[in-house]
């Protein structure tokens, strides 16, 4: 009876790493095949923050960002290629870089999510003062609020009022 167990044991254990090394196999194949079938983009999320940002960014245009609100995913993937990531919450969105763009109706851009790299009080001596600034009571960060002209608004988000990292949501309402 421990000589059938033996076996079947070693059987089992072939068959699993026959299917485990096959599997791999075929998954490297396949994302090799996936990689070269298709052309990654260089772009780079560098937003231009200076004192002209607010004035610049009433218009779906971020300055030094050269995907706008309102851009189509067909437009987005002539320009700049593939994403670095293709993901849906609520949404569909493309991430490139440092930027996250979402995508509403009509597959065009209606969100974009930048990374930020200074702090608050460096951010508001550049721009200016904000519509609102302290903790959102909807997820405890640390928001910064700008209204624009045309119906376009600035969120940005920190953990902590001393944060250096933060992430500004731009959009139309």
């Amino acid at each position: 009876m421990n000589v059938v167990r033996a076996r079947s044991g070693a059987m089992v254990f072939f068959l699993i790493s026959v299917l485990m090394i096959s599997g791999y196999t075929e998954l490297d194949r396949i994302e090799q095949m996936e990689l070269t079938s298709h052309e990654y983009t260089a772009f780079k999320c560098e937003l231009t923050v200076d004192s002209n940002l607010l004035e610049q960014s009433k218009s779906g245009q971020l300055p030094g960002i050269d995907i706008s609100i309102g851009m189509s995913k067909q437009e987005i993937l002539n320009l700049f290629g593939m994403p670095d990531l293709i993901g849906e919450m609520h949404t569909i969105y493309y991430k490139y870089d440092g930027c996250i763009f979402y995508f509403g109706s009509g597959d065009q851009i209606g969100v974009m999510d930048i990374k930020m790299n200074m702090s608050p009080i460096q951010l508001k001596e550049i721009i200016g003062e904000p519509d609102f600034e302290g903790i959102s009571p909807i997820d405890s960060y640390y928001s910064l609020i700008y209204s624009l002209e045309n119906g376009y608004m600035f969120y940005i988000d920190y953990k902590t009022k001393d944060s250096h990292e933060g992430m500004l949501r731009y959009k139309i309402n």
